[in-house]
């Protein structure tokens, strides 16, 4: 038997078609985005597509029984699209709350008491059925303008424009006196181009994603190019001091502790002790250096534990452990007031004062009044901790090479030292988030800062 489907029945099934091919979209990346709620949105247009196909075609040659029941399963299905398509927008617009099941619950609960409501005034029941989902898609026009107003450029507009056309064309149909069963699949057309805007909106959210994502990963790529660099420059500055600062000492290690026992068989004590002093200061340096070694593996590596912290407390901190190393009275040159409470490692902060204090003690040491400050200044969204010092300074060229492991300046004008302090300095304040850096001119001190987010 021959189908004859009126331009209206023949607009439905094409949007079928078109609803069809959104919900295999939907269907396809639901799993990768699943907090856009394209698994709702997969049942929404999937179930239109099943209705506008099967809809105008079912009932020729149908028998009566069969008619009632296409009814109910069409009625049924339709409140399901309605209440699928209400929770996935709002998890497409970022509503999560309350939940996608409560939302389709109560938009489903919303069109029963409109049926019901129907029954008891049937002459208005298709306006009441018309209003409730007229005002659901401006609800849903909504939230997808305000959210193209949060996310620019992710295609929300186009799917606000989509939703929000639903009514005038609605509206057009009543005008030109369709009835309900007319009115019905005369509105496929704009429900199935809601799901093209929504699909292309999907498309270009993806797009956008992947180009955040590749300028992430590149950017992700430099800084991972940075470190090896840099651990690359550590390994080969680390062969140089293994050649020198490691094989030198030892050699002369054993020199000494090969002569030491003649001096002591020949009754030279006095000599014997000059050579086990000097074995005991080379094996204080040995040990300084493989305690700084370790330091800057954990400062690598180690992940900040973050709390308040009152900087004036830190510093004093710091003081009272480089008096230890220093001598008594160390600290007593250095000046530190009103310094603000920061949010950060407090054990790995307290290293870096350490470290920032003893080289600000240390080239100071034969000024003829030592003097070394401590402040503080908010920088836009950071808080620049700067250690100043009146010492010896250093060229301000040489200053990009301060940071690097096994760097020192001033190395041979007898500052001893190992070269990894700012090193660890400096992987400790990037594991925060800041930034190092030096400014100085020789003989005129030098000004060693720290930033930290605020």
């Amino acid at each position: 038997m021959m189908i004859e489907l009126t331009f209206v029945e023949g607009f439905a099934i094409a949007a079928g078609f078109v609803q069809a091919f959104a919900a295999g979209v939907f269907l396809r990346f639901r799993c990768a985005r699943p907090q856009w709620g394209l698994g709702w949105l997969a049942f929404t247009f999937g179930a239109a597509a099943l209705i506008n196909l099967a809809a105008p075609v079912l009932p020729y040659g149908s028998s009566t029984s069969l008619l009632s029941i296409t009814k109910l399963v069409s009625m049924a299905l339709g409140i399901g699209v309605m209440g699928a398509l209400v929770a996935g927008i709002r998890l497409y617009t970022a509503h999560p709350r309350p939940g996608p099941w409560l939302v389709f619950s109560l938009t489903v609960l919303a069109y029963v008491v409109v049926v019901l409501w129907a029954a008891a005034a049937p002459r208005t029941a298709a306006l009441q059925s018309n209003l409730l989902t007229g005002a659901l898609f401006a609800y849903l026009g909504g939230l997808s303008w305000r959210a193209s107003r949060r996310e620019p450029g992710a295609g929300h507009l186009a799917v606000a424009l989509m939703l929000f056309q639903y009514i005038p064309m609605v509206l057009a149909g009543y005008w030109f006196g369709l009835d309900q069963v007319t009115l019905r699949y005369w509105s496929s057309i704009p429900f199935a181009l809601a799901g093209l805007g929504i699909m292309s909106a999907t498309m270009g959210r993806l797009h956008v994603e992947l180009q955040d994502l590749n300028e992430t990963l590149e950017n992700r790529v430099m800084d991972r190019t940075k470190e090896l660099n840099d651990i690359i420059a550590s390994l080969e500055s680390f062969n140089g001091m293994v050649s020198h600062d490691l094989k030198g000492p030892l050699g002369g290690m054993v020199g000494l502790s090969n002569v030491a026992p003649a001096a002591l068989d020949a009754g030279d004590t006095e000599r014997a002790r000059r050579l086990f002093t000097a074995i005991r200061h080379e094996s204080a340096n040995l040990a300084e250096l493989v305690s700084d070694m370790l330091a800057l593996a954990r400062a690598t590596h180690a992940e900040p534990v973050r709390q308040a912290v009152p900087l004036d407390e830190l510093v004093q901190e710091s003081l009272n452990f480089l008096e230890v190393t220093h001598g008594e009275g160390a600290g007593r040159c250095v000046c530190h007031h009103d310094l603000p409470q920061v949010h950060a490692d407090r054990g790995l902060l307290r290293q870096v004062l350490v470290n920032l204090l003893g080289n600000a003690l240390k080239f100071s040491s034969h000024a003829q009044h030592p003097c070394v400050k401590v402040v503080s200044q908010q920088v836009g969204q950071t808080l620049r901790v700067s250690v100043q010092d009146n010492g010896i300074g250093f060229d301000p060229e040489k200053s990009a090479t301060l940071f690097q492991p096994f760097q020192r300046l001033h190395g041979g004008a007898g500052y001893e030292g190992t070269g990894l302090g700012l090193a660890i300095v400096r992987r400790i304040v990037e594991r925060h988030g800041g930034q190092v850096g030096a400014d100085s001119q020789p003989g005129q001190g030098a000004t060693f800062w720290f930033t930290l987010p605020c």
